[in-house]
């Protein structure tokens, strides 16, 4: 899929009935991507993506995790499986854990805000996020939208183990 169409929102068949929801949370949160992500044991591999940067985001590419490699900056969504625990960074240029992470430095996306999903057994699976150009903060409002829909997620994986992939 890496001619996908600018603006294009993709979902493995298992998300696809979330497809409008995603559009939904771009455009209201107001970020130039929303992805959901599949937890793999090297990589963080997407499942859906919304928004303006959907031509770098395309359902199934990969980003290889840094693991025990002290070397390589982690992938913001790697952090969040790791800690099954929300991550958030205004700014990586000014984070001493992200500067010159992947996204930042391929994408120009700095900012970011994870929610880890979990299976029907509370493993963490993969992650509902959003990337942005800008350094900013969400409210509330915006955090309680991104959990209820990583919460629709959890509700679609828990029905179907292979919607994520």
């Amino acid at each position: 899929m890496a001619d996908a169409e600018p603006h294009k929102t993709d979902t493995t068949a298992g998300l696809a009935p979330l497809a409008g929801r995603l559009d939904q949370l771009a455009e209201r949160l107001g970020v130039k991507s929303v992805l959901v992500m599949r937890s793999e044991p090297d990589s963080m591999v997407v499942a859906a993506t919304a928004g303006e940067a959907t031509q770098h985001y395309t359902v199934g590419a990969a980003g290889k995790k840094a693991l025990t490699d002290t070397a390589r900056v982690p992938l913001y969504c790697e952090r969040v499986v790791d800690g099954d625990s929300a991550v958030f960074v205004r700014d990586s240029r000014d984070d001493a854990t992200f500067a010159g992470n992947e996204d930042e430095v391929e994408f120009g996306l700095h900012n970011y805000l994870g929610l880890p999903i979990h299976d029907g057994s509370g493993k963490v699976v993969g992650t509902v996020c959003v990337l942005d150009d800008s350094a900013r903060d969400y409210t509330e409002e915006q955090r309680s939208e991104l959990a209820a829909f990583a919460g629709e997620v959890e509700n679609v994986v828990r029905a179907d183990d292979t919607a994520l992939g």
